[in-house]
C-alpha cells in the first residue's frame, strides 16, 4: 500500500496491465472453445478461476454507477481511463477517492 500511495501511477499501470492479461487469457481461451471446440484446454481452468472474480466485481461496479450515479458504462470507463492517467497528479484524483462513484 506504500508503494501504491508513493507512485500511484506506477502502480495503477501494473495493476491495469495485470488485468488486461487475465482479459486477453480469458479471450484466448474463449477462442479455443468457441472456434476449436475444445473444452479441456489445460488452462481453461486457471483463466476460469483468475477472471471470474475480476469479472464479478467489474460488474458490480458498471451496475453500482449505473444504479447510484446514473452513469452510463462507457462514461464510467472514460472517467476511468481518465483518473488513472491523473493518477499521482496533483490536479488529479486522491487515490482513495478514484473508488467513489459520482453520485454516492
Amino acid at each position: 500500500m506504500r508503494t501504491a500511495l508513493n507512485a500511484p501511477r506506477t502502480q495503477l499501470n501494473d495493476v491495469k496491465c495485470i488485468f488486461e492479461g487475465v482479459f486477453r487469457r480469458l479471450y484466448r481461451q474463449r477462442n479455443i472453445v468457441v472456434h476449436g471446440g475444445n473444452t479441456v484446454a489445460i488452462a481453461l481452468d486457471s483463466a476460469l478461476r483468475t477472471s471470474a472474480p475480476l469479472i464479478g466485481a467489474g460488474l458490480d461496479r458498471v451496475v453500482h454507477a449505473q444504479l447510484i450515479g446514473e452513469l452510463s458504462p462507457l462514461d464510467l470507463a472514460a472517467r476511468a481511463e481518465n483518473s488513472l492517467s491523473l493518477a499521482g497528479d496533483v490536479l488529479g484524483p486522491s487515490l482513495t477517492d478514484m473508488l467513489e462513484t459520482p453520485g454516492s
